[in-house]
């Protein structure tokens, strides 16, 4: 499959960010997240992409189809303020082991690379196959984890850091 890795601007179809986000999350976090918080996803409510203009990825097929993001930019946490932060990387179910989510995250953190020498971004505690994608990469878990509150339950994450 022919696609490309693209920078977003305002002529980008944002609702089918949300999908890739939607569609996603729906198949990849089952067991891994609670599934009432599944259940109550809303795609235009729950993901705003068009706030991430100038830090966002998408991989797009020849026909101009969204099929994977990666959004990235300054660490969100006081904690690791001064280091570069990947916040999401997420490719269709039925695009995944492709290949893609390779491409966008190589991408994204070879743009990370000129502003920042170090790199973080957090991924969910029982998340096995992300956590070995991320280890690919030479991101290593820290002993920071993160237990986010949320009105369905609470989500474990662990910090994975790249020096």
């Amino acid at each position: 499959m022919d696609y490309q890795i693209v920078k977003t601007n305002r002529q980008t179809d944002f609702d089918s960010v949300r999908q890739v986000y939607y569609q996603t999350w729906s198949y990849s976090y089952v067991g891994l997240v609670p599934q009432a918080l599944l259940d109550n996803l809303n795609p235009k409510a729950t993901w705003h992409p068009e706030t991430r203009i100038d830090n966002t990825l998408v991989a797009l097929t020849k026909d101009q189809k969204i099929v994977g993001v990666c959004t990235y930019g300054p660490a969100r946490r006081q904690k690791y303020a001064g280091f570069g932060e990947i916040y999401s990387l997420y490719v269709l179910p039925q695009f995944q082991h492709q290949g893609i989510g390779q491409k966008l995250f190589q991408t994204a953190l070879n743009t990370l690379t000129k502003d920042f020498t170090e790199i973080y971004l957090l991924v969910l505690k029982d998340n096995l196959i992300a956590r070995a994608f991320y280890e690919l990469f030479g991101f290593e878990a820290s002993d920071d984890c993160i237990a986010d509150q949320t009105e369905y339950g609470i989500l474990h994450e662990v910090v994975y850091i790249k020096n």
